[in-house]
């Protein structure tokens, strides 16, 4: 749950959060006086890869603030003409506070803001705030940084912006990741057609005739085979449950209704227990499913 902040704790976890920052880190801040802290945090964050986009408050950076950042090859430092706005957000963490990257700030002001997390804290297990908030707050925030963004101007590209194009993943909506996700999986599956579901997941219908495929957190399989044979089929099958639960390698099978078989990954198996990248995985889920429709086929 979310975090109430004070003046100490806001500069604490900005800096943990620029430290904790894997991949990529937006930072919102109308007026910047860097320490020699956050500079050095920032640096390092750069010399670990990090893409990092900074944007601050209209002709409010002098020269010299300016320099330093220029000095970051990896952050896009953009300007936006009437921010008020403050926040930090990475891949885990979204800060959202009074306070600006102004070192005056962190010594002498009053402070407050809040903390929200997408994964638990767990040196705070105890405490209920340590347990990871829901998208909801995210996917709004997102919205309006995006916004925000938008409506800023670039003022120095990154070298990886420079090389590659202006792309972050943690700026891109659910709906544009879910897009992506499909189309990588048609790519995969080759001439059999994902499309978008409304409940998040992925569904291919007639994947073999007369059954459906939908990939979420588990496969489902909906077979529409006339009434009385899928009855049939399952109460031949239902004593048998048990030998087959495991017979398709990497994966668990449940069958608890006629029209619909379930299959899961089987996380202690070695197929999961490597380095997997997305496309990877989704060449196994495909063995599984094909394995499932040959046991299908064969009923």
């Amino acid at each position: 749950m979310p975090k109430f902040l004070n003046t100490k704790g806001l500069s604490e976890w900005m800096s943990r959060i620029i430290d904790e920052t894997e991949r990529e880190l937006v930072i919102i801040s109308p007026y910047l006086q860097l320490s020699n802290k956050i500079f050095q945090k920032l640096l390092n964050a750069d010399s670990r890869g990090v893409e990092t986009i900074l944007i601050y408050r209209e002709n409010q950076l002098n020269d010299y603030e300016k320099g330093k950042l220029l000095a970051i090859d990896n952050l896009n430092l953009m300007h936006h003409p009437n921010i008020h706005a403050k926040c930090l957000y990475n891949e885990n963490y979204l800060l959202i506070g009074s306070m600006n990257l102004y070192e005056y700030s962190e010594k002498n002001n009053r402070e407050m803001g809040v903390l929200f997390h997408k994964v638990d804290i767990p040196e705070f297990s105890g405490d209920a705030w340590g347990n990871a908030d829901g998208e909801t707050v995210f996917d709004e925030a997102l919205e309006e940084i995006l916004e925000i963004k938008n409506g800023a101007e670039m003022e120095r590209p990154s070298k990886e912006t420079i090389e590659d194009g202006f792309e972050l993943e943690i700026l891109k909506t659910e709906q544009e990741k879910r897009d992506e996700y499909v189309r990588m999986m048609n790519s995969v599956f080759m001439h059999k057609k994902f499309i978008v579901d409304s409940d998040k997941g992925y569904l291919c219908k007639s994947y073999m005739d007369k059954v459906d495929v939908l990939v979420h957190t588990r496969i489902e399989f909906s077979m529409k085979f006339e009434e009385t044979k899928q009855n049939y089929l399952f109460n031949a099958y239902k004593p048998k449950m048990r030998d087959l639960e495991f017979s398709i390698p990497g994966f668990k099978m449940y069958w608890n209704r006629p029209d619909c078989i379930l299959l899961y990954d089987d996380s202690r198996h070695q197929l999961w227990k490597k380095n997997n990248t997305a496309v990877e995985e989704l060449e196994l889920r495909k063995k599984g499913i094909d394995e499932m429709v040959r046991f299908i086929k064969q009923l």
